[in-house]
């Protein structure tokens, strides 16, 4: 078992792509022990985007506060949608998606992603998007 309360884990600012004023979490990683999923919690400052990104793996999002656009990808069809707190989001398996913060005040939520069965490295100074 492990346990970490959210207050007590730095934040990091987002080095991937096209990211702007993006901070993130990393609570549960394989750092931890976890083998299958990782929990992450981001913060997209007012203005800023997450990068624009496409993984192996799925991953569901819940937005806690704030409000945004998210951009997808999938099969050719672009979709975008608004998002604000409590929206459930599954991002499918190569769908291409990008957050986006148009709002005044920071887009918060909390992003599990599946594990590769090779772990993608993490730069130290940065954290890998969602």
């Amino acid at each position: 078992m492990f346990l970490v309360n959210e207050r007590e884990v730095e934040a990091r600012k987002l080095i991937k792509g096209d990211a702007e004023k993006v901070w993130g979490k990393y609570l549960i990683t394989d750092r931890e022990g976890a083998r299958k999923f990782h929990m992450r919690i981001f913060v997209v400052e007012p203005g800023g985007k997450t990068s624009y990104d496409q993984h192996v793996y799925e991953h569901e999002v819940y937005i806690l506060r704030g409000r945004g656009r998210l951009v997808t990808i999938k099969d050719g069809e672009r979709r975008e949608v608004e998002v604000k707190p409590g929206d459930a989001i599954l991002i499918e398996s190569n769908e291409i998606h990008q957050f986006f913060n148009e709002g005044n005040e920071p887009l918060e939520f909390i992003c599990i992603k599946g594990v590769p069965e090779i772990y993608e490295e993490r730069s130290e100074e940065g954290i890998e998007a969602c």
